[in-house]
């Protein structure tokens, strides 16, 4: 029987990886050396290595064309807001207060960028969530100061709109007017904000998120809680479905 040289490859990484595990000795790197192997349309086809693939492809294939829900009408992005990002925001919310502390979460903010795609109407397969979400974003929960909450707002008014939930409030002249958070006026206290790991680090200008009070980790990629909330739907009989309720809107 012929080895080719990626199933000799192969056997010697498992033959380390194995040994590496197995010793609990430690070992010092005395030398090292390197060279490039270029992988191109040179290397040809290889009947080994496409057998040893296929049935992974197969199954990726299989796993990504899951029918998972159904969209009542084409969810897309707008500003200053969007069938779409109020969709995301809004299940976000809701599926990080399920798992919440004591704590709940008051608002959440999902950039318009980072959805890439529409859902559009019709079946919704687990590879549309890839395509409309294909980053590995996690969901992070913030405190903000009242004053932070106020400047938060006025930065998604001076952009003229964001992916927001939990909240509502005006624009005019490039600021926040009319605040409101769970319906009611900011009071003078603290607020959680749950949003992705990528505006936390002040990614889109994001610079308010940079001075949170505090920040926690939650475990949850955004992909997933969208994957997890359409199935959800689904097995309660529900269709997926958003509106413009003006949470955002220009002022007079």
């Amino acid at each position: 029987m012929k080895y080719s040289k990626w199933h000799v490859l192969s056997v010697c990484v498992l033959l380390v990886s194995v040994l590496a595990a197995c010793n609990t000795n430690s070992y010092k790197l005395r030398d090292t050396n390197a060279h490039y192997l270029l992988i191109d349309s040179s290397v040809g086809y290889s009947p080994s290595v496409e057998n040893y693939i296929q049935p992974y492809r197969d199954s990726l294939q299989m796993a990504m064309q899951k029918v998972i829900g159904y969209a009542e009408q084409e969810l897309y992005g707008g500003l200053p807001e969007g069938l779409l990002t109020n969709f995301v925001t809004d299940l976000v919310l809701e599926e990080c207060n399920v798992v919440a502390d004591d704590h709940l979460i008051d608002v959440s903010v999902i950039n318009i960028k980072g959805l890439r795609v529409p859902i559009s109407k019709g079946d919704i397969r687990v590879e549309n969530i890839y395509q409309l979400m294909p980053f590995e974003n996690e969901v992070v929960l913030l405190t903000l100061s009242r004053q932070q909450m106020v400047e938060l707002f006025d930065f998604i008014a001076g952009c003229g709109g964001e992916g927001m939930a939990g909240a509502s409030f005006g624009i005019k002249d490039k600021k926040a007017m009319n605040i409101r958070v769970a319906g009611r006026p900011l009071e003078d206290r603290n607020y959680r904000v749950a949003t992705s790991d990528y505006l936390a680090d002040g990614g889109d200008h994001f610079e308010v998120f940079t001075k949170a009070l505090a920040r926690e980790g939650s475990g949850l990629k955004i992909r997933d809680l969208i994957i997890d909330h359409i199935k959800k739907l689904s097995s309660q009989g529900q269709s997926v479905n958003s509106e413009l309720d003006k949470r955002i809107y220009y002022a007079e």
